[in-house]
């Protein structure tokens, strides 16, 4: 058992007989260093075995908090507390060894200069090591070297006192953290933010959210799993969700050269590698399957798009299986397809036809292993001078089928729940379409979108995207249009989600936050000087044009589809993944436009964190 010393929590100044922060300016690796001979120290009150412990590293502008997680401490000797990670910067920690050692001395060396140094000096730098109750700290102002990529001090005097702990945060009634930015009509600046380091808390302006970059460099190991990081660590799409149902995994892909394995999967909390692919996993086109009863599952269809599976990803089970009578063309609906909220209806698309398949069939019917797959649709006699399905999925509801064609043009289908038959369903000749008719289901034009169901609107099944029929700033059926459009499938209601007025592009649309309705994320292209420039936000599904916004992306994608962000929200909505080479808007450490890594959004309250 671990116990804690009898020493009492408190604020330990220390002297910095060296204090050393260097950062490489073409690859933005760091590293620090920190000694302390002085006043002589004393062990904290709390065992960082059981309680860990945290760096904190604070400069112009900056204030950075890395992590000590509890199982790399040990204890060598009586009252002598070391961490170690021979994996930094990878692992649990960029901390590569922090020694206490009461009456002697205290250590801190990191491979990571924490704060960025890429401004023509820092001044003051201040560093905390906080184990429990305790925080020892050292303040340095008088540098003997200050300069771009490098900060190096010595002999500084114990401050006064330890740098106040940042303000408590407190939590919404939902969960989120309350200092959120929710204007939505305020213009700001993008600022010059340097590339976050792999598993570094930071918390970059105007927003303050939290941001961790949850894959790491090329080349370093993909510890404690075996393998090695690639050029394109990231998760797969905006609507494919990468967290499990009880958000306690992640799968993220790992490709480039010497990259394995790939798909990893992460700690949902710790956001460390946990393990590889099942070597028995056939994986081509997967889904996690959205409910608690089955959280460790996945929805697959196989590369040669003939067999629709459910495996279970910790235990290398294959859980249910159906043999498809028409071969998918990609996957799960041309690969941007989704199950039913519920997990039991998906829509699979041939070339030319579209079927539903009823993967966990409920009374009056037999249950599975009971094969229930509904009659394959000839979908290509469509009215369109282009007719290929770019991609299909059943609503969220499982009420309707859903088809976009080449050009976003989108059409609705019934589906007969009796035998699963998909048949066009005729829209009001009095809604608003850019292309198609009313009576073959067409509705208004969206890209990038998401099938979700609006709590505002009775649950109704709904379609959110991005404005294809080109008419932003127009009204239509007395709709001003804005880039995030709202479309219910039963009759094309069309509600506008964002004001024009000054308004970005936006991107892609995602409403995977199955435990969050009324909500869709979004990020925007970067136009300076619009709202929502390179911002991931999440707007409101009422029409209220209520939003919270949460940070800039520093992607440049131009021509590089896997650089594009395509933010995707965890199930409570809390969280959100974005991927970026961060190298926009990225100051004097920018990543490389061809390395592209995964970043974690951290928007929940502290009551709402694990």
């Amino acid at each position: 058992m671990l116990c804690g010393r009898a020493a009492p929590a408190a604020d330990h100044p220390q002297d910095a007989l060296h204090l050393t922060l260097k950062q490489s300016v073409t690859s933005g690796r760091g590293r620090a260093r920190w000694v302390s001979r002085a006043p002589a120290v004393i062990p904290p009150a709390a065992d960082p075995r059981s309680v860990g412990g945290t760096l904190r590293i604070i400069g112009l502008y900056q204030d950075v908090t890395v992590p000590l997680p509890a199982g790399n401490w040990s204890s060598p000797s009586s009252q002598v507390y070391r961490f170690r990670n021979k994996e930094a910067p990878a692992g649990p920690s960029p901390v590569k060894l922090a020694l206490i050692a009461p009456g002697s001395r205290l250590t801190v060396s990191a491979d990571t200069s924490g704060i960025d140094l890429g401004d023509p000096h820092q001044g003051t730098v201040s560093v905390a090591l906080t184990v429990g109750g305790d925080t020892y700290c050292s303040t340095c102002t008088t540098p003997v070297k200050d300069e771009p990529g490098r900060y190096v001090a010595a002999a500084c005097e114990a401050p006064a006192v330890c740098p106040p702990p940042p303000p408590p945060l407190s939590s919404t009634p939902d969960g989120f953290r309350s200092d959120l930015m929710t204007n939505p009509t305020a213009v700001f600046t993008e600022p010059q933010t340097p590339k976050p380091a792999y598993l570094v808390t930071v918390s970059p302006g105007p927003f303050g959210t939290s941001i961790v970059q949850i894959a790491n460099d090329p080349g370093l190991r993909t510890s404690p799993v075996t393998g090695t990081w690639g050029t394109d660590a990231r998760h797969v799409y905006s609507t494919q969700q990468p967290w499990n149902a009880d958000e306690t995994l992640i799968t993220i892909e790992n490709r480039g050269t010497r990259a394995s394995p790939s798909p990893l999967i992460l700690d949902g909390s710790t956001y460390e590698p946990k393990s590889g692919p099942c070597s028995n996993y056939p994986l081509w086109d997967y889904r996690w399957h959205p409910t608690l009863a089955h959280a460790h599952e996945q929805i697959n269809v196989t590369a040669d798009g003939l067999e629709l599976m459910w495996f279970d990803v910790v235990s290398c089970t294959k859980t249910r299986s159906w043999t498809l009578p028409i071969a998918a063309s990609y996957g799960i609906g041309s690969g941007k397809g989704n199950p039913s909220n519920d997990g039991r209806f998906v829509v699979i698309a041939g070339t030319t036809q579209v079927y539903v398949v009823d993967m966990d069939p409920q009374p009056p019917s037999a249950p599975y292993p009971n094969n229930r797959i509904g009659p394959p649709l000839d979908v290509s006699d469509c009215g369109l001078t282009n007719c290929t399905i770019a991609w299909a999925r059943i609503s969220a509801s499982g009420k309707y089928g859903v088809v976009s064609y080449t050009g976003d043009n989108i059409r609705v289908f019934d589906v007969d729940p009796a035998t699963l038959a998909l048949t066009p369903h005729a829209m009001p000749t009095s809604s608003y379409r850019c292309a198609g008719t009313a009576a073959a289901g067409y509705i208004y034009s969206l890209g990038h979108a998401d099938v979700a169901l609006n709590p505002f609107d009775n649950d109704e099944d709904v379609i959110v995207g991005q404005d294809e029929c080109h008419l932003s700033g127009q009204t239509v059926n007395g709709v001003l249009i804005g880039h995030v459009l709202l479309v219910r499938l039963r009759d094309d209601a069309i509600v506008a989600l964002t004001d024009p007025s000054n308004e970005a592009y936006a991107d892609h649309i995602s409403t995977r936050n199955l435990n969050r309705p009324g909500w869709a994320y979004v990020d925007y292209f970067q136009e300076d000087g619009k709202r929502f420039s390179d911002e991931v936000i999440a707007v409101k599904l009422d029409g209220s044009k209520a939003v919270q916004r949460f940070a800039h992306k520093h992607s440049v994608f131009d021509g590089c589809y896997r650089c594009e962000s395509h933010p995707a929200p965890s199930m409570d909505g809390r969280r959100i993944l974005f991927a970026s080479n961060w190298a926009e808007h990225c100051g004097t450490f920018c990543g490389s436009t061809t390395d592209i890594e995964d970043y974690l959004i951290d928007a929940r309250g502290p009551q709402s964190s694990p």
